[in-house]
């Protein structure tokens, strides 16, 4: 996984301010009996936690945003049921301290994975708030 782009926009009236970082190539897919599958480990938790917390350090206290977005996107592709391929990708959002996760997935990856996607994404959004 790398950083592709880390970028903060201003509202108009400079109230709000969010800074947005994407990340690409996160190792989240391996080979399944059906096709890709989502592999949600505690590694990929501990790197992901890892990553949140390491950029979170680096916002300036004087010029800190209301909110930090973060996007990583998988290495690979799933095909959905109408032949778009679809890259899965895990939102994450930092505001006033809470935490909300996200997951752009496919239809396959739904029907495959979203309990695990769900266990993740409590787990994950749980750790965080936390530390």
């Amino acid at each position: 996984m790398r950083a592709l782009f880390d970028e903060t926009f201003t509202s108009n009236d400079g109230k709000r301010s969010s800074r947005n970082i994407w990340y690409g190539y996160a190792d989240i897919s391996v080979d399944g009996e059906y096709g890709k599958n989502i592999n949600l480990t505690e590694e990929f938790m501990d790197t992901l936690y890892d990553i949140i917390k390491n950029d979170l350090s680096k916002n300036a206290a004087a010029n800190a945003p209301t909110e930090t977005n973060w996007y990583f996107y998988g290495s690979s592709v799933t095909q959905d049921a109408i032949g778009d391929n679809i890259r899965p990708t895990i939102m994450v959002r930092e505001r006033s301290g809470e935490f909300v996760t996200n997951f752009n997935i496919s239809d396959h990856d739904f029907a495959v994975n979203i309990d695990a996607i769900l266990s993740f994404k409590t787990d994950f959004e749980k750790r965080l708030a936390s530390h």
